[in-house]
C-alpha cells in the first residue's frame, strides 16, 4: 500500500486509541532530548543506547540505525525508541489504551440529552508510572527496561498533545468523539478531509527522515528555548504526569475545541478552518511538542540519576 493511501486511511479511521503526533513528531521530541543531553551527559545517552541493544524487538531499530556510528547512531536510536510504540500497533507489544488519558468535555452549543455512562478514558497515567518504574530499575532485565524506555519516550510526548486528554460529548457524539477522531476538517495545505485529531498530530512535521527531524528539533529549540517555559522544572515524581495531562485538557477545551473550530461528523462535508484556528493550533502544537522534548530530558535525567555518574 502506498504511503499516501496509508496516511489517508489513518486520518479517516476513528479509534479510541488514536495516534498522538505523527511518528515524525515523536521523533522530534526525542531529538530535542538527545541534543540537551549531548555531550554534557553522555553517560545517560550511553546507558540508553546499551539498553536499546537488548530490545527484544530490534528489527525496526536495526533498520533505522543502518550503518550509522558514533553520535549519529545514538541519535537514531533515540528517534526510533520514541516512535516504536506506534510502529508496533496491532502486535503482541501493543497497548492501545496506554496512549491517552481522555476526560469528557461537554459541547455547550449541542449538549447531549444525558451524560454518558462511560467514555473510554485510557490508562496513560498508570502506563507512565509502570514503565518509569521499570526503566529506572537497574535490577530489571535490559530487555524489559528497553521496552519501558520506548513507552517513556512516547508517553511523555503523547500527554502533551491536547486531544489525548479529552473526548467531546455532544448530541452528535453522546459517547464522545474520541479526542477528535470522529470529527472532520479540511487540512489547510492539501484541502483534503482529515480528522481533527489527525490535524493536530500532523501539524508540526510530517517528514520522518533523520535529517528533517533533526532540523525541525533545532529550529524549535531556537525559537522556543527552555527559558520560554516557566512551567519547566526538574522531574521529581510520576505525579507530574497528571499535571501535564491537565495542561493538555485545558488547551483542548480552550483552543482545540475553542470558538474558532469548524468541524463535521462526515468527511464528505468537512469544512475549511478559519485562519485564526489554523495559526493558533500550529503555534500551540509547536509549543507542546517542544516542551515535551524538554520534559523528556528531565525524565531521563531522573531515571538514570544513580547510574550515570
Amino acid at each position: 500500500m502506498k504511503p499516501l493511501v496509508v496516511l489517508l486511511l489513518a486520518s479517516l479511521l476513528p479509534c479510541s486509541g488514536a495516534f498522538a503526533w505523527s511518528r515524525a513528531g515523536h521523533m522530534v521530541s526525542a531529538a530535542i532530548a538527545y541534543e540537551e543531553l549531548s555531550p554534557k551527559e553522555r553517560r545517560i545517552i550511553d546507558k540508553i543506547v546499551a539498553l536499546a541493544e537488548k530490545h527484544p524487538d530490534r528489527g525496526t531499530l536495526s533498520v533505522a540505525v543502518g550503518n550509522a556510528s558514533g553520535k549519529e547512531r545514538a541519535r537514531r536510536i533515540f528517534l526510533q525508541l520514541a516512535r516504536w510504540p506506534d510502529d508496533i500497533r496491532g502486535s503482541v507489544y501493543d497497548h492501545p489504551t496506554w496512549h491517552y488519558w481522555s476526560r469528557p468535555i461537554i459541547d455547550a452549543k449541542s449538549p447531549p440529552a444525558k451524560l454518558p455512562d462511560d467514555v473510554p478514558q485510557g490508562s496513560a497515567m498508570e502506563a507512565f508510572a509502570l514503565n518509569l518504574s521499570m526503566a529506572s530499575d537497574p535490577r530489571a532485565s535490559a530487555g524489559e527496561r528497553a521496552v519501558a524506555l520506548c513507552w517513556i519516550f512516547h508517553l511523555v510526548s503523547d500527554m502533551h498533545q491536547p486531544l489525548h486528554a479529552v473526548s467531546q460529548v455532544s448530541k452528535q457524539f453522546p459517547e464522545g468523539d474520541r479526542g477528535g477522531s470522529r470529527q472532520f476538517v479540511l487540512a489547510p495545505s492539501e484541502r483534503r478531509p482529515v480528522t481533527l485529531h489527525w490535524l493536530w498530530d500532523d501539524s508540526v512535521i510530517r517528514n520522518g527522515e533523520t535529517k528533517a527531524v533533526t532540523r525541525q528539533a533545532a529550529d524549535l529549540m531556537r525559537r522556543l528555548p527552555r527559558a520560554r517555559f516557566k512551567e519547566l522544572q526538574p522531574f521529581r515524581s510520576t505525579a507530574e504526569f497528571s499535571t501535564w495531562a491537565q495542561e493538555s485538557h485545558h488547551l483542548a477545551t480552550t483552543i482545540s475545541y475553542g470558538p474558532d473550530l469548524r468541524a463535521s461528523d462526515s468527511a464528505a462535508s468537512a469544512p475549511e478552518l478559519p485562519k485564526e484556528y489554523v495559526d493558533q493550533s500550529l503555534q500551540t502544537a509547536e509549543q507542546r511538542l517542544t516542551l515535551a522534548g524538554y520534559r523528556l530530558t528531565e525524565v531521563l535525567r531522573w531515571a538514570f540519576r544513580d547510574e550515570a555518574r
